[in-house]
């Protein structure tokens, strides 16, 4: 990895707001290129805008869904030809008759790739390689989508598989600064942290969610933290509202010069842990463990 300058812009992308989210995405772009950026990321459906959890039925997500050589994929090109800028933006993406969560990367000469949200329920992920390294010639680059940051098997992968850089765009509940630190920020910098990574995160920006309780929101906090699962940069600004981040990754923190003596990625033993996938082992915890669900009147988590 090269050092080079990152930078991460949360968007109050609306609902099948196709020209408006565009103009937000542009300008996200256009300031990046100002602060000598060469990457940016954007958060989870910052195209398209987010469906979640309002369940909006008016356009459909299958209505609203674009493939990736869609118009609006290629204005963001246009905009990253004109500047230079490596743009991550977030879509629902229609693709052989089904709607994914996809995170693409865009680059000066078009289409670099794109990657496919693993842990998504009916939209989730079907390739049989669903965790794709990008290289982007300064930097080998991989994508984990919101909750598949909350994994650690995601991001493990992605660095055995070469990746030194994690983006990891949200939607991201919750609204406040304290309880994304908590539920949030200490998951991403365990995924810096054990897998040496630097990790870039940005989040969907909305003060509040329709018909939601007053605390639902998606908080627009963008962050990034270094192989040490320090934070080197949070953004500033009102939860709610779109904030920025713009931070330059030095390449003396490769993970490959971290901790040298320390136990880490390089000591796994891969043949003892087959139950990772045991389907049985997975069966049985789904069965013997309480599900948590949100309680909307009551405003608190029950069992």
């Amino acid at each position: 990895m090269n050092t080079f300058i990152a930078a991460a812009a949360s968007t109050s992308s609306r609902w099948a707001e196709f020209n408006a989210n565009l103009a937000k995405i542009v300008s996200a772009v256009e300031r990046a290129a100002n602060d000598n950026a060469r990457l940016l990321l954007l958060p989870e459906c910052c195209i398209t805008g987010p469906n979640w959890p309002t369940g909006v039925k008016v356009p459909t997500v299958e209505d609203t869904a674009i493939p990736l050589d869609s118009v609006q994929m290629h204005e963001i090109a246009r905009a990253a030809k004109h500047t230079g800028v490596i743009v991550s933006p977030g879509l629902y993406e229609k693709h052989r008759g089904r709607v994914y969560v996809t995170q693409a990367l865009v680059g000066p000469k078009g289409l670099i790739g794109a990657y496919r949200k693993v842990h998504e329920g009916q939209r989730s992920s079907d390739e049989r390689v669903s965790f794709p390294v990008f290289d982007l010639g300064f930097a080998h680059v991989g994508i984990s989508i919101c909750r598949d940051n909350m994994l650690p098997e995601c991001a493990r992968i992605l660095a055995l598989k070469g990746a030194e850089v994690l983006l990891s765009p949200f939607t991201s509940l919750p609204l406040s600064r304290s309880e994304w630190r908590l539920e949030r920020l200490v998951a991403l910098r365990a995924r810096a942290q054990d897998n040496r990574l630097f990790v870039i995160s940005a989040s969907h920006a909305q003060p509040h969610v329709p018909g939601r309780p007053p605390e639902w929101g998606y908080s627009g906090i963008c962050c990034a933290i270094n192989p040490l699962g320090e934070v080197i940069c949070e953004s500033k600004g009102r939860c709610g509202y779109p904030q920025y981040i713009a931070v330059r990754l030095e390449e003396a923190l490769q993970r490959t010069y971290l901790l040298a003596d320390v136990p880490s990625i390089r000591d796994r033993r891969p043949a003892l842990y087959k139950e990772l996938t045991d389907g049985k082992l997975q069966k049985k915890y789904v069965k013997n463990t309480p599900r948590f669900r949100y309680n909307e009147e009551a405003n608190r988590l029950t069992v």
